[in-house]
């Protein structure tokens, strides 16, 4: 091991270099010892980067998928540390376990920290071809006992949809199906991602915020509320009952996190620009006041500095910007 990571420090002079330290070095992929395994693995993917010889290089990365997987059949303490070796070189590899995706299934026995490590393999090694799959692996997990393997899995289907734009629609038909489980914390997950996604694709997905809707009873949880106000204020133009809904949150806004109170306090603001009828005028004058006279959080004061400026100055202005 000693010997493998002095050699990590030492540049080649040219690519017949590099390649021959990684001939020299591919027999102790096959070694008994994790460490030896990982320290050889370690030498060869740096000396990979010297390499100009594609004939040479292509076949070689297929070589170490083999060791990685293997590494995986160990006791839990050894496939946790290759899992977090392994979750960093497939950022810059995912060519190596591209079709050795089922080896990061969880098993129902695995420990938590196990699960969670092949989880965050799944997500990087999520494409369009495997996502199918991946999701109902995915769906399966959201039944779990384990709620922070749950609300990971959740999240794992959301960061799924925002970095494969074609599996979109199938994520979100996913987390509707979760929605409808109404099981609480499986709910807010699933709002928190959707979020997201309203923010990657704009204007593509509205139909199903009505079922959000129906679900702002079961949010207890500040991330939730915060990402439930902003979809409100986002699409308050959409929403017949928007003023209705923002203000059940606004009847607790002294007691709100800050995170929530700013969604709060944008999310009234946009209703105002989009909807400048009586009622949301009252809100934003509510709202406005709390959070410049009440509150001892300068972001929130602030904010509401700037946004009542704005207001009472140049309302079109105040639209381009919030």
């Amino acid at each position: 091991v000693f010997i493998l990571d002095s050699l990590v420090d030492y540049s080649p002079k040219d690519s017949k270099d590099a390649e021959s330290v990684i001939e020299r070095i591919i027999p102790r992929l096959q070694h008994a010892n994790c460490a030896v395994v990982l320290s050889a693995l370690k030498v060869i993917l740096k000396f990979l980067c010297f390499v100009s010889d594609e004939d040479f290089k292509g076949p070689m990365v297929k070589k170490l998928a083999a060791p990685l997987v293997t590494l995986l059949n160990t006791e839990p303490q050894v496939q946790y540390v290759a899992l977090r070796n392994i979750n960093i070189i497939i950022q810059r590899h995912k060519e190596i376990l591209q079709n050795n995706i089922k080896v990061f299934f969880c098993k129902y026995n695995d420990p938590i920290y196990v699960k969670m490590e092949k989880l965050e393999a799944l997500i990087k090694l999520a494409n369009a071809e495997n996502i199918d799959q991946l999701l109902l692996e995915f769906k399966e997990y959201s039944t779990e006992i384990d709620v922070d393997f749950v609300r990971k899995s959740v999240r794992a289907i959301g960061r799924c949809a925002v970095s494969i734009a074609e599996s979109a629609q199938k994520c979100i038909d996913v987390l509707l199906g979760l929605i409808e489980t109404r099981v609480n914390y499986v709910v807010q997950e699933a709002v928190i991602v959707i979020k997201d996604i309203f923010r990657k694709y704009p204007n593509k997905y509205e139909s199903i915020i009505s079922t959000l809707c129906e679900n702002l009873d079961t949010l207890d949880e500040p991330e939730a509320k915060a990402s439930m106000v902003w979809i409100i204020g986002e699409y308050a133009d959409r929403i017949d009952n928007a003023d209705e809904l923002l203000e059940t949150f606004l009847e607790t806004f002294p007691e709100e996190t800050s995170p929530v109170q700013l969604q709060l306090l944008t999310a009234t603001v946009k209703l105002f620009l989009k909807k400048p009828t009586e009622k949301p005028q009252e809100m934003i004058q509510l709202v406005l006041s709390n959070a410049t006279q009440e509150t001892d959080n300068p972001d929130l004061r602030d904010r509401a500095y700037i946004y009542w400026r704005l207001l009472s100055t140049d309302p079109e202005a105040a639209k381009d910007v919030i």
